[in-house]
């Protein structure tokens, strides 16, 4: 069995994905700069601080949990 990892910028790409936002809509969503979401879902910022996470899944409608890496 292959396990795959999916890091918290996939996670939350994915989940922007789901609701057909675009980075820029998920800022406004958040209170979260767009600049800031590039770097979590690319991998440029791997460990985002917790207050960001926060914003970011009440914005996604998730628990923070929910967007950390697997």
């Amino acid at each position: 069995m292959i396990m795959v990892v999916a890091t918290t910028g996939e996670k939350v790409k994915r989940l922007r994905r789901g609701k057909a936002w675009t980075q820029v809509q998920l800022a406004e969503h958040s209170n979260v700069a767009q600049s800031t979401i590039a770097q979590i879902e690319s991998g440029a910022r791997k460990q985002p601080h917790p207050a960001t996470l926060g914003k970011l899944a009440e914005a996604l409608r998730v628990e923070p949990a929910e967007l950390l890496e697997d």
